[in-house]
């Protein structure tokens, strides 16, 4: 299959400049107001800001595509590295039960170095030369669009039929309300069975874009109309039982894949999507910790403040606790300097795979980052599984490389995170730029698992994948067709006419 390159995206020393007054701007007008920056974390925080910033101007030229994974991982982290640390300090939010050896804004800034080095080589990898075109092939392989529509429609009844069944087995729909919104522990061992029952809705988005694609250009109310149709779908075939990942995923899954076939996705839609979707976050928030009590606040017994007070959920902790991973990893490493905790060497990244394995297959597991992290967190032999002691945290690629192979594994991460955005990026600029279908359906849930690296630990991006990517992914793998590449056009020049010099030299 032939790459087709999309618009040069160089790394020009404008956007690096850009970024710096943007960001040394931003960072004097804080310290200026609250006198509580006036730490030196402020310093390696900012040069974050600075290095991530450099893509954010990019994204916001338009020299990357909206959902090109470099921009959008350029955004997420710029809160990631530089708006959160500040937004800890400023609102004195941290985690409860837990103290570092040294102040909070010196473990912020210690990790704030690491990230300042990985940030270096992380620019530096996804800004390698990439690899001269191959030599062209005798064969390629082409999607059948027609066995793939076959395909997915078999999909479609087979998780229909899951749902079927996961509905029955708490007998009815009322009853698998019930359970989804009051008794979720009802739900433990069905983990594949639920996967299954929970894909419909999107392989039906899949089928009518791909199928209808022609027809729902130029209609944006019918595309509006059908994502509003699939978030609501989505929601109530796998979000009320507790997860927020399973309704927002999904639809923004659906949003790129609209912008790939049918009409381009504007940075502003973007920014209205995550504006709306955050807003969802939050109350979702409220629901998970709540149940149904969360509908109160519509029947005006209590508000929305008195809900996130007893919950424990409010937009600190959406801001701080679900999209950023700063307090967790300045903690994680400034127990490890102390030397607290065994390294994993990456044993936590096996039991991180093994997730989807149930445990009547596999009882016997290698330990997981829940068992580093807790000794990390709470001391050596604090972890017990079966009295439910141990620390749930999501540590980041980071995070979880600390617990592996201490702080110099967090800088090499980066270098990991760079290959995986590298990759993501070219199969995103074939899709964008190219006429084949294949790269345009599978690209989407790739590209969002490699952004999600940046937050995510191993297991969760295996779930990811397994969840959003593998019953589309397989999809177009059985439609696939082996065909035979055309042989290259060969262009005769004419030969030049001699001259009588030349002819009498010929004689």
């Amino acid at each position: 299959m032939s790459t087709v390159a999309g618009p040069a995206t160089r790394d020009g020393s404008g956007d690096m400049l850009v970024s710096a007054c943007l960001v040394g701007a931003g960072t004097l007008a804080a310290v200026t107001l609250d006198a509580r920056l006036w730490h030196w974390f402020v310093v390696p925080v900012a040069a974050c800001g600075v290095l991530i910033g450099a893509d954010v101007v990019a994204w916001l030229r338009g020299r990357l595509d909206t959902f090109d994974p470099r921009g959008v991982l350029a955004v997420l982290g710029f809160h990631f590295f530089y708006l959160a640390p500040l937004l800890h300090v400023l609102l004195d939010y941290w985690p409860t039960r837990i103290v570092p050896s040294v102040s909070w804004p010196d473990a912020l800034g210690t990790m704030a170095v690491l990230n300042v080095a990985g940030l270096i080589l992380y620019r530096w990898v996804v800004a390698l030369p990439g690899r001269s075109a191959p030599p062209r092939a005798r064969f390629r392989v082409r999607l059948d669009e027609r066995r793939f529509v076959r395909i997915v429609g078999a999909g479609v009844a087979i998780g229909m039929l899951a749902f079927v069944v996961v509905v029955l087995r708490f007998g009815g729909v009322l009853g698998f309300l019930a359970t989804v919104t009051s008794d979720r522990e009802a739900l433990t061992g069905l983990g594949w069975l639920l996967m299954t029952a929970e894909m419909f809705p999107m392989l039906i988005f899949v089928l009518i874009v791909v199928h209808r694609r022609r027809a729902l250009a130029g209609r944006p109310e019918l595309v509006l109309l059908l994502l509003a149709g699939f978030a609501l779908v989505q929601f109530l075939v796998g979000g009320l039982r507790g997860s927020r990942s399973n309704t927002v995923w999904p639809v923004l899954l659906g949003l790129m894949l609209v912008h790939l076939l049918v009409a381009r996705v504007s940075r502003k839609a973007l920014v209205i999507f995550a504006l709306v979707f955050g807003s969802f976050m939050y109350i979702y928030g409220l629901y998970k910790s709540a149940g149904t009590d969360v509908l109160d606040i519509a029947r005006g017994t209590r508000t929305v403040a008195e809900v996130s007070a007893e919950t424990g959920r409010d937009v600190p902790t959406m801001l701080l606790g679900d999209l950023g991973r700063s307090d967790i990893q300045a903690i994680v490493l400034d127990r490890k300097r102390q030397g607290q905790g065994d390294l994993g060497y990456g044993r936590s990244y096996v039991g991180d795979v093994l997730v989807l394995v149930p445990n009547r297959l596999l009882p016997e597991r290698p330990p997981s980052k829940a068992v580093y992290g807790t000794e990390v967190l709470m001391g050596v032999g604090a972890y017990d599984h079966q009295a439910s002691v141990g620390a749930s945290r999501i540590y980041g690629i980071a995070g979880e490389a600390m617990l592996n192979f201490g702080p110099l594994g967090a800088v090499l991460s980066f270098g990991v995170l760079g290959l995986v955005i590298r990759g993501a990026q070219r199969l995103y600029r074939r899709a964008r730029y190219g006429d084949e279908l294949g790269p345009k359906i599978l690209a989407p849930a790739l590209c969002l698992a490699s952004v999600l690296t940046l937050t995510s630990d191993l297991d969760n991006v295996v779930v990811m994948l397994v969840t959003r990517f593998l019953p589309v992914g397989l999809a177009a793998l059985l439609a696939c067709a082996v065909v035979r590449q055309p042989p290259a056009a060969t262009v005769v020049r004419p030969r030049a006419a001699a001259s009588p010099v030349a002819r009498r030299n010929a004689r």
